[in-house]
């Protein structure tokens, strides 16, 4: 089939479901879905982050949020690709993408379907993707704002004294006060800003960008420039294609200024307490100066990480007894930084790879003790299923598709088929790695390390060179099991020897950033809110850029093509709730009722 006749099947399954929609007719809304079909909700229609699978569970959503969201006004418009397939072969989709209106705001839909020359639109619908793209009478700053765009609050002050009790917050209250200034606190704050909500950023380091630069010499980004974009302020041309860890984190600190955002450094959070009652934290920071604060946000945003920031340090016996240094991965800041000559690095994940390469390049004896199978991918295979965002086509429209793409069933199927490709180009690296000791994984049922991902965060490498070293000899394996405990020296082994050792790196990951929250906010909360950072039931990413089970508290993270779009959402949402927009039934607690 051709544009046209896409175009026109199109209009005739917008227009039916709409009238469908309006009329409430159930079985009308079922004709329009394959009996296989999915659907996955960012903000339009539930105000939250959901998944429906299977077309009974999709139709009972549309139905019991369709009074209050009252869906309008669908259309397809110019602003997104017309209607059209995509791909070729059995693989290919019919990818359809519409504007619509609701009760508070206007939403984007992206319909993915399969052809069917039975259909009488010419395709079956599979899935349906929504999400939240603004609000009723939130229009963003004005262009160029006419004169010196700012009124001084005494004769004589100057702009940058006036930006200067602005960003204290001396006579005024943020809003939203986020808590972290790497990529998921300054995007999100940049959104909020956009908006017109005001926001405070507070971070413990002493400069914008120190998350990144404090971290080991050798890290790298592991996805290409392309697919990292931010919102507003795009990268120089001159950037490369993997981005070192201190140009992200100068790059943190030119978008803090150039964004013009409120942002308090060396500044540590000290607790809140939120009263239900006004819907108000009481917040303490500690400054730089050793002084208190206390600010009463009407939302705070955690974004201190994706999958977690406080080390997980395993129980391994005799460690206390080593007599050189231990330290987790996160302290360590390069073989540059260390005098160890012989050096046990406990995980196989990305970071003690990229560890143990380092170490390795300057003359250091390494062995990686592997406690569990890991997933090893070149990291060019890797990044082939990113491969849409360094084709040329606009990073707007991947993104959307990638909330395509995260529909589970959808999402773990791909990942299978991918990671037996994946397998099949690195086959001569993995044999390399099995001769030399390494157990490989498949992941969970056998998805691979995009999966791995969003399950645990860990398990998995995309290999920059460390594979080549393990498989040349240069870098050693030992498997766990052969250590009987740690003594003075190093680990020792069943056979008796010693691994000696004058410094061990633990590897070993980080905890779910729950254990945060019950730092921060109390065990209560952090029950009431549960895990972060984990696939949930249905498949989203749990607590991720939507509401929460306590009120008033939010989580941003991940990668930076994860924090683009999810940090937009997570504006508008914070953004409608703070004008009374979000229905009561639609607010996420053990009571809530809406599409459920």
């Amino acid at each position: 089939m051709d544009t046209e006749t896409w175009q026109s099947g199109a209009e005739r399954w917008i227009g039916d479901f709409e009238r469908a929609l309006a009329a409430r007719d159930r079985a009308a809304i079922e004709r329009l879905f394959g009996e296989e079909s999915y659907l996955r909700d960012n903000g339009a229609l539930t105000w939250d982050f959901h998944q429906y699978h299977g077309r009974r569970a999709v139709v009972s959503l549309l139905l019991d949020v369709v009074d209050d969201i009252k869906p309008s006004n669908l259309r397809i418009t110019d602003d997104w690709p017309r209607p059209h397939l995509l791909g070729k072969g059995p693989g290919a989709v019919v990818e359809i993408f519409f504007s619509f209106d609701t009760a508070s705001g206007a939403g984007l839909g992206l319909l993915n379907a399969l052809p069917d020359e039975k259909s009488p639109y010419g395709f079956t619908v599979r899935a349906l993707y929504t999400r939240l793209e603004s609000l009723h009478g939130v229009d963003g700053p004005e262009a160029h704002p006419r004169g010196h765009a700012y009124t001084p609050d005494e004769p004589g002050q100057s702009w940058a004294e006036h930006q200067k009790v602005r960003r204290e917050f001396t006579d005024s209250e943020p809003e939203v006060l986020v808590i972290g200034s790497g990529q998921a606190g300054l995007v999100v704050a940049a959104n909020l800003e956009h908006l017109g909500v005001s926001a405070l950023i507070i971070d413990k380091n002493e400069r914008v960008g120190d998350n990144w630069r404090n971290r080991y010499e050798s890290l790298f980004l592991h996805n290409p420039v392309e697919m990292n974009g931010f919102p507003y302020l795009p990268f120089p041309k001159h950037y490369p294609e993997y981005l070192p860890k201190d140009i992200v984190g100068d790059w943190l600190e030119i978008y803090s200024r150039y964004l013009n955002l409120n942002v308090w450094t060396s500044t540590s959070y000290e607790w809140a307490e939120r009263d239900e009652a006004s819907g108000t934290w009481t917040a303490t920071v500690r400054r730089a100066d050793g002084e208190t604060r206390v600010l009463h946000p009407k939302h705070i945003v955690l974004a201190t990480g994706g999958i977690g920031g406080k080390p997980a340090i395993p129980d391994l016996p005799g460690l206390s007894e080593f007599a050189g240094e231990v330290m987790h991965s996160s302290a360590f800041q390069g073989a540059a930084h260390n005098s160890a000559r012989k050096v046990i690095v406990v995980g196989v994940g990305s970071s003690a790879h990229d560890i143990s390469l380092d170490l390795e390049q300057h003359g250091v004896e390494v062995t990686m003790v592997q406690r569990s199978p890991v997933v090893v991918n070149n990291v060019v295979t890797a990044n082939l299923a990113y491969a849409a965002y360094f084709d040329g086509t606009p990073t707007e429209l991947v993104d959307v598709r990638y909330g395509v793409g995260l529909i589970d069933p959808l999402r773990t199927a791909a990942s299978k088929q991918y990671h037996q490709m994946a397998k099949e180009m690195d086959s001569e690296i993995l044999k390399g790695l099995e001769a030399a000791g390494i157990r490989l994984g498949d992941g969970v049922e056998g998805a691979g390390w995009l999966d791995l991902f969003l399950r645990t965060g860990g398990g998995y490498y995309l290999n920059v060179g460390a594979s080549e070293a393990i498989a040349e000899g240069r870098i050693s394996v030992l498997q766990n099991d052969r250590i009987t405990r740690f003594g003075a020296k190093g680990a020792q082994l069943d056979d008796g020897t010693v691994v000696e050792a004058d410094l061990i790196v633990l590897a070993t990951g980080f905890q779910n950033r729950k254990v945060e929250v019950a730092e921060q906010f109390g065990e209560e909360v952090a029950d009431r809110v549960g895990d972060i950072a984990r696939l949930d039931a249905e498949g989203e990413w749990a607590n991720m850029w939507c509401q929460t089970a306590q009120p008033g508290l939010w989580f941003n993270g991940g990668g930076i093509n994860q924090v683009r779009p999810g940090s937009q959402r997570l504006a508008l949402l914070i953004k409608a709730d703070l004008d009374g927009a979000i229905p009561e039934r639609f607010r996420r607690s053990v009571t809530a009722t809406a599409g459920r």
